[in-house]
């Protein structure tokens, strides 16, 4: 099994608050613009918020596929059972 130094979490720490703030963040201020231009009030900042979680939790899926892959989970692969 990896093992992750302390510098290597902060690291993950920080990936992990990029994927989940930008998505979900620019989904609601890309949701404000379009409610202040069409005047649609919370329709478009909430959906901005539900599209931007649903990004987000696709990144973040993806991250923890690539870290199981790369061994940090401290499982074996299926094939070595």
């Amino acid at each position: 099994m990896a093992q992750l130094t302390p510098t290597g979490l902060i690291k993950i720490m920080g990936l992990v608050t990029l994927i989940m703030v930008v998505p979900m963040v620019g989904g609601a201020v890309a949701g404000l613009v379009l409610d202040e231009l069409l005047g649609t009030s919370p329709l478009l900042v909430l959906s901005g918020v539900v599209v931007g979680t649903l990004i987000a939790a696709t990144g973040i899926w993806l991250l923890l596929r690539a870290g199981a892959r790369r061994g940090y989970t401290g499982g074996r692969p299926s094939d070595e059972a």
